[in-house]
């Protein structure tokens, strides 16, 4: 599930961090493999939405997350989530700057519940490319 969060993180910062205006197509993928998808973007605002693919060694790979968020100058801030199903749902809230223009890294807050009902939160930082 860690993994699955941080590769979510990774796309989503890696795609807010490119220029509003260069942001579609976008595509960003994490050190871990996860891949950030940005569909949709507003120049004028910074807001953008998109998809995240989890990571393929993670606990749910492969699995898309929605992705929304904005970007104002090298920074950028997100949230990932899957609340459509009951399995790997996630909700991930990702802040990060925009270290070169095919590079982010951004911090990420994961929350999601354990089957026995216990509220987990992870935290970690992730290093996107833009590809």
């Amino acid at each position: 599930m860690y993994r699955v969060l941080t590769a979510l993180f990774l796309l989503v910062a890696s795609t807010v961090a490119s220029s509003a205006q260069g942001l579609l197509p976008a595509i960003w993928q994490s050190q871990r493999g996860a891949i950030l998808k940005v569909l949709w973007a507003d120049p004028a605002t910074g807001n953008f939405r998109g998809v995240l693919i989890s990571a393929p060694g993670g606990p749910c790979p492969g699995v898309p997350y929605d992705v929304t968020g904005r970007k104002w100058g090298p920074r950028v801030k997100f949230q990932s989530s899957r609340t459509w199903t009951s399995d790997c749902r996630v909700t991930a809230i990702w802040s990060g700057r925009l270290t070169s223009p095919t590079s982010m890294v951004a911090r990420w807050t994961a929350t999601y519940v354990e089957p026995s009902g216990r509220r987990v939160v992870r935290r970690g930082t992730e290093v996107f490319r833009r590809i």
